[in-house]
């Protein structure tokens, strides 16, 4: 997997070997917190006496050993050490080493390790396992550019101190920026934009901060179905994009991405029977800029804009394909609507939380490779402020710091624990409030919760809940009028009748993607124990939950899932996206796969 290529050098090769090294430490630590396999629960941890001196390649004597000895005709001897950060056991360190017909080689590549873990299993399962390498691939070959890129760009001057920039669209971008180099916590190949080649990553990756135009296709207007009527005030006219202005009376303007329509439109078109409806624009026009999520999209002379299209590229797993599903546009704009009227009826959330708003879209007769969301940023109340997206807040920034750090350092006298008292009490205040209040659990996750940081203090601003989970019957129980929000509900998924995945939804994106790894992540910064850090979140859990329990709240389920079950749910992430199909793992969204194998950091806390 990491041989040099033709033409590099020695240094890249040598980058290229670590990257390909970081991930596959990555993904072996997934396999043992998703337990592939059973590798966990069906291994069995043994001492360093269990092997033969001379085949312990190096580790000491201290070390223990994983044993799986049930996947297929050999047996994986996995050097780990014990954590109780989101699993049991981790990997010490590679090579894995396998044992077969009474002797060990070492396996210090994904690809090797991933074949050991597919031995024995039927043609088609095993497959998944070999499809996943080249996904492996790309996230190695992907990270060795993107580090570059980050090398370059932090060598010039005026790249720290994102809060300086003049304007709140350019420091949002800025961070943004800084969180494209860092890692998913938990999905060991987030790095790879599957689909995109590496020479793709500078013209239309964060990381990079490119600016291009789009493309543009007509579509008869029987076709083009609008949600809302609003469009940002440089949205081109059919003249503008090099067509007749008389199209104007019979057809509406579609945006399409650069890459989607080089490579994959004149397919897709073909496939759906559209290509004799729809006509090509000949011109680009409107430039804009790629945010976090890639496939979103800054309007450059508009920036209180963003357009989220179609990209057919697959990202946190092969399943992801990162399309635009028609009814996620006016699904997203119902529970924007519904979060507004809480915010604004909750004390402690008025003026506290911010929403975009995502009223406008289209899509052609339900194609999800045709269409748009527009996404609108209340710019007025951003304008003195730096946005910071917490997927960021972990992200060295060119001047050393982490992004978190800056900010303590700006707006909290340096003081990180004072940073991190407001984040976690306005972070679950709201999250805690709309579980229990309202029966409303966010996939806020770490691109869709930013920060707003102004020298009024912190607030949060959320977008993108089109994926929430809802318990309908008890918001229509308690709050007739703000369940009539959700009429014309489309994805039947967000409706729930119980309270389990209402609790999943928080603990695995609030409390263990946005909370969690941001405790463990400063912590290592820092070099402390993040057991101080998780006592911390316990008193703010135990004090939002006090006031809602006065307040009236049940509280009794969340206090046990929260304080007292051993056990924490975590998401199959890895499993679900690609390792294992959905008739397998029976889940109807392969992001809300779930086991409850995740110590519980706040039970410990206690």
């Amino acid at each position: 997997m990491t041989a040099r290529l033709p033409g590099q050098t020695s240094e890249s090769a040598t980058a290229t070997h670590a990257d390909a090294a970081y991930i596959c430490v990555r993904v072996v630590d997934t396999l043992l917190r998703e337990d592939v396999r059973a590798c966990v629960s069906r291994g069995e941890i043994r001492g360093a006496e269990a092997l033969p001196a001379a085949d312990a390649r190096g580790f000491d004597a201290s070390q223990q050993w994983l044993r799986v000895p049930h996947l297929g005709a050999g047996t994986l001897w996995i050097p780990v050490t014990p954590t109780r950060y989101m699993q049991e056991w981790r990997l010490t360190r590679l090579p894995v080493l396998r044992e077969a017909a009474g002797a060990f080689s070492a396996l210090h590549e994904v690809d090797a390790i991933l074949a050991a873990f597919a031995d024995g299993l039927p043609g088609e399962d095993a497959r998944l396992f070999t499809a996943y390498l080249d996904e492996c691939r790309a996230a190695a070959e992907h990270r060795t550019v993107s580090m570059a890129e980050r090398a370059r760009w932090f060598a010039q001057a005026g790249s720290a101190g994102g809060h300086a920039l003049p304007a709140w669209n350019q420091r949002m971008l800025h961070y943004d920026r800084v969180a494209g180099f860092l890692d998913h916590p938990y999905y060991p190949t987030a790095r790879a934009k599957l689909g995109f080649a590496a020479t793709d990553l500078p013209r239309y990756a964060p990381e990079f901060q490119p600016a291009f135009a789009l493309n543009w296709l007509a579509v008869p207007r029987e076709c083009h179905h609008a949600s809302g009527d609003a469009l940002p005030p440089c949205w081109p006219e059919f003249a503008e994009v090099g067509l007749d202005p008389a199209l104007a009376r019979s057809h509406a303007l579609v945006p399409v991405h650069p890459f989607v329509w080089q490579h994959h439109l004149d397919g897709f078109l073909a496939d759906a029977g559209l290509d004799g409806q729809v006509i090509r624009a000949p011109r680009a026009c409107l430039r804009v800029s790629p945010t976090l999520s890639v496939r979103s999209l800054v309007v450059l002379d508009a920036p209180a804009w963003h357009i989220k299209l179609p990209l057919t590229i697959r990202t946190l797993g092969a399943k992801n394909i990162r399309t635009i599903k028609p009814s996620t546009i006016g699904d997203g704009h119902r529970i924007q609507t519904l979060l507004g009227d809480i915010v604004r009826q909750e004390p402690a959330l008025h003026g506290q939380v911010l929403l975009t708003d995502e009223a406008n879209g289209a899509h052609v007769d339900q194609r999800p490779f045709l269409g748009y969301i527009l996404r609108r940023y209340p710019e007025p109340q951003l304008a003195d402020k730096t946005v910071v997206p917490v997927a960021g807040l972990l992200a060295e920034t060119a001047s050393g710091q982490c992004v978190a750090e800056e900010l303590a350092g700006r707006y909290h006298g340096g003081d990180l624990e004072a940073w991190l008292d407001a984040y976690l009490a306005l972070t679950l205040q709201l999250h805690l409030t709309l579980w229990l209040r309202y029966g409303v659990a966010l996939e806020s996750n770490q691109q869709n919760s930013m920060l707003v940081y102004g020298d009024d203090g912190l607030r949060l601003m959320l977008k993108d809940n089109d994926a929430a989970r809802i318990d309908r019957a008890m918001l229509a129980r308690r709050w007739p009028a703000l369940a009539a929000r959700l009429d014309g509900l489309e994805d039947q998924r967000i409706g729930v009748d119980a309270a389990l995945p209402l609790a999943q939804m928080f603990v695995t994106i609030t409390l263990q993607l946005n909370i969690a790894a941001l405790v463990e992540g400063l912590a290592q910064r820092r070099g402390t124990d993040p057991a101080a850090g998780y006592a911390r979140v316990r008193r703010h859990v135990e004090a939002v939950l006090a006031d809602l329990a006065a307040a009236g709240e049940d509280t009794a389920c969340a206090r046990q899932v929260l304080l007292d079950d051993e056990r924490l749910h975590l998401k199959y992430l890895l499993t679900a996206a690609s390792l294992a199909e959905k008739a397998q793992t029976g889940a109807t969204d392969v992001n809300k796969f779930y086991g409850k194998r995740a110590p519980n950091f706040l039970r410990e806390a206690a």
